[in-house]
């Protein structure tokens, strides 16, 4: 992949956050309260994970005990720190030279294990884990009484790339 397209599906999932925690705000929390409440544990998690890995590709300590934090943020905190986290990330890849994507990150997991990874992989790991969990919290918003997103790419691609 070059680097080009990865900002783009930066890009793409900065809108994805977005827009999943502007269909969150929609949710009457009296109405919905353990749905709302696991709908806003699932989009810190995603903000979690992104924020370890960010740290791990930066080879510096990221604090994180476990894959969620014990206070659950609201949707307004979560759009203000997933839109500064993926603008973070799109300014380091867009200042890597596309040979740095290969660059072996060594790091420990949460749980304390080693792991080992290509830079490339570990912006992959992001993109993909915070679709598969916005899928999830789509799905308790539509439950809910809300409308989920539309957060597919080709929506992104045809809409909103700016």
């Amino acid at each position: 992949m070059d680097k080009q397209t990865l900002i783009k599906l930066l890009a793409y999932k900065r809108w994805a956050d977005a827009a999943t925690l502007d269909a969150i705000t929609g949710i009457d929390s009296a109405l919905y309260p353990k749905e709302h409440h696991l709908m806003l544990r699932l989009m810190n998690h995603i903000y979690v994970v992104d924020r370890i890995f960010r740290a791990n590709i930066a080879g510096r300590a990221h604090g994180y005990q476990a894959l969620n934090t014990p206070e659950t943020p609201t949707a307004e905190e979560l759009m203000t720190a997933f839109r500064e986290s993926t603008d973070e990330y799109i300014a380091f890849i867009s200042a890597l030279s596309e040979e740095e994507f290969g660059k072996v990150i060594r790091f420990t997991f949460v749980d304390g294990g080693e792991g080992e990874m290509q830079l490339m992989d570990m912006v992959n790991h992001i993109l993909f884990h915070g679709t598969y969990h916005r899928g999830a919290v789509g799905w308790l918003i539509q439950s809910s009484g809300g409308i989920a997103p539309k957060d597919v790419l080709t929506v992104f691609l045809r809409d909103y790339q700016s």
